[in-house]
């Protein structure tokens, strides 16, 4: 079977990458370039208005590099825990295109000829697209669809007081937002030591056993079936504004502190 990551150049890429190649041969990771900030901040004013795409460019200029330098340590704790190897992706493994939902992008697909596409990250993946080769695309979201769409779904859902809904998504891929037909959820604790940053390589450490055994069925020739939803709600979510952050910053801290408290009784 031929395997094709369908992806960005980040660290979670490397992570499914190294974890999938000790069972199966991924034949080919397609990194899509990314959009450029100015046109993500015209997308975002479009999406949630001016003032709260300020608020999201304010956060990741500030918080998110505070975040991501103090916690490396966290990070390195839940790499070494779960075996996560973070070594470099072969460059002879490796294909670059502009844009997968283009007509140059579809003839990249066809000649590719893949039998398995792994969605990663990329950008919402166009139906003319999807329907422009056979295999299925099947995506990794970190979140828990229909409830936490979009981005940062384990970061919102510990935000929103509502941990039993933080984890990750396998899922058929559609048109649409993380609307596709739900193949495995994986549910974790977040662990109140984690946070924005770390949230994700958790969500990708326990996804990952489960994700071998949804490739292992295309592998054997049987097309997972779906599964229903666990909840009826259904949002889509964005980067926090600086704003939403520090409001929910003392929110969740409270919220797990109380967790831990009532858990260890």
């Amino acid at each position: 079977m031929k395997i094709v990551l369908l992806t960005r150049d980040c660290d979670s890429t490397t992570i499914v990458y190294n974890y999938l190649r000790q069972h199966f041969d991924v034949d080919t990771v397609v990194f899509e370039k990314t959009i450029s900030k100015p046109e993500q901040f015209k997308r975002r004013v479009k999406l949630i208005g001016f003032w709260s795409a300020v608020g999201q460019v304010i956060f990741m200029l500030t918080a998110f590099p505070f975040l991501k330098l103090t916690s490396q340590r966290k990070k390195k704790k839940i790499l070494e825990h779960y075996n996560l190897d973070l070594t470099n992706i072969p460059v002879e493994k490796i294909k670059r295109v502009e844009k997968l939902s283009s007509a140059k992008g579809r003839e990249f697909l066809q000649d590719l000829k893949p039998d398995l596409l792994i969605v990663n990250g990329t950008r919402i993946i166009s139906k003319k697209t999807l329907e422009s080769v056979s295999a299925p695309f099947v995506n990794i979201h970190t979140g828990i669809t229909p409830a936490y769409r979009g981005v940062h779904g384990g970061y919102w859902a510990v935000a929103k007081g509502q941990i039993n809904f933080f984890g990750t998504t396998i899922h058929y891929v559609d048109p649409g937002v993380d609307t596709g037909g739900i193949i495995e959820q994986v549910f974790a604790a977040p662990g109140k030591e984690n946070n924005f940053y770390t949230y994700p390589y958790v969500q990708y450490a326990t996804v990952l056993p489960v994700l071998k055994q949804v490739v292992q069925s295309f592998v054997d020739g049987h097309r997972p079936p779906t599964k229903p939803a666990v909840s009826n709600e259904s949002a889509l979510w964005f980067h926090p504004t600086i704003f939403q952050w520090l409001g929910n910053l003392k929110r969740t801290f409270i919220f797990l502190l109380v967790s831990s408290f009532i858990q260890s009784f």
